[in-house]
């Protein structure tokens, strides 16, 4: 959907009566008791102090869930199978926006990015092509700039198609689905901008018998 002092745990951590009186008061600093202290009533503290810290909290608890999906991570439900074996219905993914902010998105990285043909909906999908690349497919395989990519073993259902060539450029990604025979993808609907990922998938949280980190496999044309 994340970067000690030694002492003895045993020994009591208390100071002596000596060690307190080591240290009088600086000059001009008086102290008086407790007792001398004017008080405030438990109800005043109820009304008060209590409203204004729960208040505290909820804001604070609220600009740290709007920053933590607006940088760090968002968590989403995969439906259809265009992504299958490698993500299943129902699977609750956690994705990183931090991990293309400090760096790009690469060949092989499972994203989620708004559908560029209706932004209200998010796919996930494989990256296959990056920026200035040419990639054409033969026969179900997929060539980059003349090369073929290494044998995709997260691939199941595979095709026979041909495609291409297409040039992609400066900010453009081509995306596939894992599921070659049954996904929506860059094969259908063109390249995938730069500006619509929302960012690369990290974690399967859920079912937890699939609990596990996504492997995004190096995929340099051989």
């Amino acid at each position: 959907m994340s970067d000690m002092p030694d002492f003895d745990p045993q020994e009591p951590q208390t100071a002596s009566e000596s060690a307190v009186e080591a240290f009088p008061d600086p000059p001009g600093v008086k102290v008086r008791p407790a007792s001398d202290m004017p008080h405030t009533s438990g109800r005043e503290k109820d009304s008060g102090s209590v409203i204004w810290e729960t208040l505290q909290t909820l804001v604070l608890a609220g600009l740290l869930i709007v920053f933590f999906r607006a940088f760090v991570f968002q968590n989403f439900v995969v439906e259809g199978s265009s992504m299958y074996p490698t993500l299943m219905q129902g699977d609750r993914l956690i994705v990183s926006r931090l991990s293309y902010i400090f760096g790009e998105p690469d060949r092989g990285d499972i994203i989620v990015f708004q559908y560029p043909f209706g932004p209200e909906r998010d796919f996930v999908k494989r990256i296959i092509g990056l920026p200035g690349e040419t990639l054409a497919i033969q026969n179900g395989q997929v060539f980059i700039d003349g090369k073929p990519l290494p044998p995709e073993t997260y691939v199941q259902n595979r095709s026979s198609e041909n495609y291409g060539p297409v040039t992609l450029g400066e900010d453009e990604y081509f995306v596939m689905g894992d599921n070659r025979t049954g996904s929506s993808d860059s094969r259908s609907w063109g390249p995938l901008q730069k500006h619509f990922i929302i960012g690369k998938a990290w974690l399967i949280y859920y079912p937890f018998d699939r609990f596990t980190v996504i492997h995004h496999p190096d995929l340099e044309p051989q």
